[in-house]
């Protein structure tokens, strides 16, 4: 699943499970601390699901039967439901019906036998009904327009555990088993499912009933259905029937992603030495948009929300088109790690995204070594720092009790810093070893559940540099490992290092963790490198080839800051256009980490600032410019802020004036992405010759649309979006209404939210609620005004509870609100915050709000210690 990480997380150091797959769960209540699982006396073969969905009355009837396998005697059989209501329960060969009972807290139903069951095989059918939602979560409804009026498309939605809400079911992921769908559906529209259609009868009443071939193994989350009038765009890929669906119109905006599906699937057929083993394999496109997730990686029907799959010429920028390639190879590498090898429980659920963040970023540099994702990525190791540095922060690999729990998993620490360990011990192993681990892993564990300590098991099997326990280090502890140069001397040609390991906290009780096996590739500028492991505080010694300013983190492939001596920085600095982009990165970014928490003077930061090099690679300026507009935010509502962002404007002003609005014949792929992300700090910040531009170029497009590319369009409308006034605003709002794609319509809705002008924010919010925007497209209102209004978001969407609750995903209503204050300094709002949560979150599903007060507290502590040391240099210039 693509997953957004928006507190860019809970409790104490997690502890090691031992258990082995479902024998060693317990049943719930057993103790405070037990999983809330399903008892293992009973469990699913195969589940023959037929269902009748009434979209226009969003309710759906449907019948199941189930194979089941009792293991050991029982009088009951427990499995999940949510929101179902049971017509009637059979077991087959009993006389007498079931008594049905149901834990809506819990999400349980049981059926009560008249006398126990003797260990054996049965099946048991339910008759049931259920609901469809207007968010994403079980089966769920999507409204567009089109040119004959609204048309509503239905999908599924069950991860973490939402298939509960469209089958009673062992929902969860290490209850696999087989399914066969059939659903009744409209004559003229399109049925999907994970397999392809078997058969198809037509009904009275212009219907047809579909019959899908039945799955593989598989865990509950990972079935598919959905319905529309849909167009699919496919092509034949190593035997596998590869296709993008969409609304009908669409197909145009489907070729991007169908010829990224068409590279990525033999790439992974290699790597995984196992081919993918499903007959077809779709992209599914749905309208609208969710708070928390943008894909899922159902198995064959992966389903996207449209900005993470469609590329528009019209509205689509560069940035947009590499987004979408990286977020097909994401659910695209799930369909081996989580779909045919899937983790035992919500505990290893890095196995899953963590791998999948990792591989988008292999094989996308594979086949665009143009775009440097592997640069790129370097900001998602450092938002990941960031928030395992803080309050709040947990293991990889964390003890999960409840869906709610494993709902808050989904989170930097799980895919970011899940990938970036990945890639420190693939740099450790070697890619071929770590390949070769990877082939045994999934070869050995098809269709089946894991610990991560088979994949490290496998890993270390013939390899001669064994990585379990340096893995445990770092997936067992939260925390960010600290590598600190106590001293470096030049002998004969070689350098001599004392280094010794520490910890990087901006909440120094945020772990207990202090002692890290740490992988550490180091080298001299433009010398040869050196590997070696530093293990706690006592120094070690690392010898290099040559000499000259040492690069602790040499091409940043290690999950470490790097805290460097004086002398050793100021060489860096002195020298840090000779750097390679990685290391230059590396420097900016621990450096101004580093800073923020006091451990190097501000004045370290800025100065390396002021001095960037004007020729630094696109990315590596992209960096520095969104390290400079987080320490703007630190300076909202205080009077010292002009004089910084006078500072901003001698910076970045001489990047733009190189740039320029428009592309420039054979620029890169990035120098757009920069010219971008340039436009929009300037913008932000109040460039006035940026502003008069884009209000100009904004009045000519609203005459002709065609004036502006893309890209410009985008800067344009963001720019004038941040400073418009109520005319203008009236504008944008035409635009939104009257927009021709879905794309393009929630992009406009959203920047209705981001106005400087407070009451033109209100304006958007009461809009929000209207009615008018599509339903999806609320929430993600509410979060566009955060950004830069927090605290109001906050208030608006708390006083506004009762209807902004039920637009959110029942298994996420309790991250919505902590995360509108990721941009907070008040620490006053903590105490709010904390009344919303004493009525509105459950006590085990409050991790995304310890996050959030760790924010607020960060950002009070560097306005209030931090901002000094920035005002007494930016005086001294």
């Amino acid at each position: 699943m693509t997953r957004f990480c928006a507190g860019p997380a809970t409790l104490l150091l997690a502890l090691v499970w031992t258990g082995n797959g479902l024998g060693a769960s317990r049943d719930s209540g057993a103790d405070s601390g037990a999983r809330e699982m399903l008892p293992t006396t009973v469990t699913p073969e195969h589940y023959r699901i037929d269902i009748t969905p009434d979209a226009s009355a969003l309710t759906f009837k449907g019948v199941v039967d189930i194979d089941i396998s009792v293991h050991r005697a029982t009088d009951k059989i427990v499995l999940n439901g949510a929101d179902l209501h049971i017509d009637n329960a059979a077991l087959a060969g009993e006389p007498k019906s079931p008594a049905i009972s149901y834990d809506d807290k819990l999400q349980r139903l049981t059926l009560a036998l008249t006398h126990p069951l003797k260990p054996g095989a049965y099946t048991l059918t339910l008759h049931y009904r259920g609901r469809i939602y207007r968010q994403a979560s079980g089966l769920f409804a999507l409204d567009y327009d089109t040119p004959n009026g609204k048309a509503r498309a239905l999908f599924t939605q069950f991860e973490n555990s939402d298939a509960r809400r469209f089958v009673p079911s062992w929902d969860e992921p290490g209850r696999k088993a087989t399914f066969e769908l059939t659903a009744t559906a409209p004559a003229e529209q399109m049925p999907i499912s994970n397999m392809p259609i078997t058969a198809t009868q037509m009904l009275p009443g212009n219907l047809k009933r579909v019959h899908f071939a039945t799955t593989p193994k598989m865990s509950t989350y990972l079935l598919f259905y959905g319905v529309g009038n849909f167009e699919r765009a496919h092509r034949d890929v190593e035997g596998v029937d590869v296709g993008v669906v969409v609304k009908r119109g669409d197909l145009a905006s489907a070729e991007y992603a169908l010829n990224a599906a068409a590279d990525i699937l033999p790439y992974y057929n290699r790597y995984f030495g196992t081919p993918y083993p499903l007959p077809k394999l779709d992209l599914i496109a749905g309208p609208g948009t969710s708070q928390f997730f943008g894909a899922m990686e159902n198995w064959g029907a992966i389903f996207y929300f449209e900005r993470f799959l469609l590329v528009d010429a019209r509205v689509s920028t560069q940035t947009d088109k590499q987004w979408v390639y990286v977020v097909v190879a994401h659910e695209m590498s799930h369909q081996w790690f989580g779909d045919l090898v899937t983790m035992a429980w919500w505990d290893d659920l890095w196995l899953n995204e963590g791998f999948a963040s990792w591989m988008e970023n292999k094989v996308t540099d594979h086949f665009h070594p143009e775009w440097k994702i592997w640069l790129q990525a370097l900001s998602d190791k450092q938002s990941a720092m960031r928030e395992d540095a803080d309050d709040g922060t947990h293991a990889i690999i964390s003890p999960i009790k409840d869906v709610l729990q494993a709902s808050s998993a989904f989170d930097a620490i799980t895919y970011l810093k899940g990938a970036a360990v990945i890639r420190t011990l693939e740099s450790f192993l070697g890619e071929d070893a770590f390949r070769a681990g990877v082939r045994r892993y999934m070869h050995d564990h098809a269709y089946g559940n894991t610990l991560t300590d088979d994949l490290w098991k496998e890993l270390d099997q013939a390899s001669t540099r064994p990585i379990t326990r340096m893995a445990h280090d770092l997936t067992l502890q939260a925390g960010v490992p600290m590598v600190i140069e106590e001293s470096s001397r030049c002998e004969h040609e070689r350098t001599r290092l004392e280094l010794s390991q520490g910890h990087f906290a901006i909440d120094p009780g945020s772990t207990p963790a202090r002692i890290w096996e740490v992988p550490v590739i180091a080298a001299t500028l433009g010398g040869a490198s050196a590997t070696s492991t530093v293990s706690g505080p006592a120094p070690q010694s690392v010898e290099l080839p040559g000499c000259g300013p040492v690069i602790l983190n040499a091409g940043q492939t290690g999950y470490f800051r790097s805290r460097y001596t004086n002398q050793s920085l100021a060489a860096l600095a002195s020298n840090f256009a000779a750097l390679l982009p990685d290391d230059q990165l590396g420097v900016v970014n621990d450096t101004n980490s580093l800073a923020l928490v006091g451990q190097e003077p501000m004045a370290a930061f800025l100065q390396l600032a002021k001095n960037f090099p004007a020729d630094a690679d696109p990315i590596v300026v992209t960096t520095l410019v969104s390290r400079l507009r987080e320490l703007d935010r630190m300076y909202d509502g205080l009077a010292n802020q002009m004089q910084l962002r006078a500072y901003l404007l001698r910076i970045l002003d001489p990047i733009f004036a190189r740039l320029g609005w428009d592309k420039r014949p054979g620029e890169s792929d990035n120098t757009a992405l920069l010219r971008a992300d340039l436009l929009a700090a300037l913008g932000w910040i109040g460039d006035s010759s940026v502003r008069a531009e884009a209000r100009r170029r904004f009045e000519r497009y609203l005459s002709d649309p065609s004036s502006l590319d893309a890209g410009t369009r985008r800067s344009v409308l963001q720019v004038v979006a941040m400073q418009c006034d109520p005319t203008t605003w009236g504008e944008l709002h035409d635009l939104a209404r009257s927009a021709k794609t879905e794309l393009e319509r929630q992009e406009l809705y959203n920047l209705l939210a981001t106005p400087e002008d407070l009451g033109l924010v209100h304006k958007a919010l009461d809009l929000a609620l209207s009615g008018e925007p599509p339903t999806t497209i609320t929430p993600e209102m509410i979060d566009a005004a955060a950004d830069r209004y927090p605290d109001q978001a906050f208030d608006f969407a708390v006083a506004h509870w009762d209807k902004v609750g039920p637009l959110i995903e029942p298994s996420t209503q309790a991250r919505f609100v902590p995360q509108l204050l990721r941009t907070a300094t008040d620490p006053r709002l903590i105490d709010r915050l904390n009344a919303f949560a004493a009525a509105h979150i459950p006590p085990s599903a409050r991790r995304d709000l310890r996050k959030s007060e760790a924010q607020i507290r960060y950002a009070a502590s560097i306005r209030k210690e931090r901002l000094p040391e920035v005002d007494r240099w930016l005086n001294g210039q």
